[in-house]
């Protein structure tokens, strides 16, 4: 809301939160209004963000419309500023979608480490019990011939 608040104001060249009843400041604010109304916003929420009162902002939607269809420099800025403010939108959701993809590939690699140091430890554990084994049966420790031997039998598993 604060984002199309400032797109408002740029276009309009206003500040849509004064208390002013110019018809340009008025004008912004029915802008502002259609345009959150249109994406879903409450009537009440709306007014909470400009301080005005429910039945305010149902006559700024309502009025607008009629506004639209003869005055062309106000439809060419209400076109103007849902523009910015849906680019922006989806510039974001964009950013947000590339978020979740980004932690997703964190989480998959962290599990694909956490899978790699558990083989590791199991490969490890294993040459260390073929190691005992070994010394046991023959009362020595396996040459480095026997021991990599062993290690590449552990990889072709």
């Amino acid at each position: 809301m604060q984002e199309l608040k400032e797109i408002i104001n740029e276009v309009f060249l206003v500040d849509i939160e004064t208390k002013s009843s110019k018809r340009v400041v008025v004008d912004a604010r029915k802008v502002y209004s259609k345009i959150l109304r249109d994406s879903g916003y409450s009537y009440e929420l709306i007014g909470e963000t400009i301080n005005k009162d429910h039945a305010t902002i149902i006559h700024y939607v309502k009025n607008i419309e009629y506004l639209l269809s003869y005055d062309q420099i106000l439809r060419d800025k209400y076109v103007a500023c849902k523009n910015v403010f849906i680019k922006k939108k989806n510039s974001i959701s964009e950013q947000i979608k590339k978020d979740v993809d980004i932690y997703v590939t964190v989480v998959r690699l962290t599990n694909e480490l956490q899978e790699a140091v558990e083989i590791k430890e199991k490969l490890l554990d294993e040459f260390f019990n073929y190691i005992q084994d070994y010394e046991e049966r023959t009362g020595r420790l396996p040459n480095s011939y026997e021991c990599k031997h062993h290690i590449l039998q552990l990889f072709n598993k």
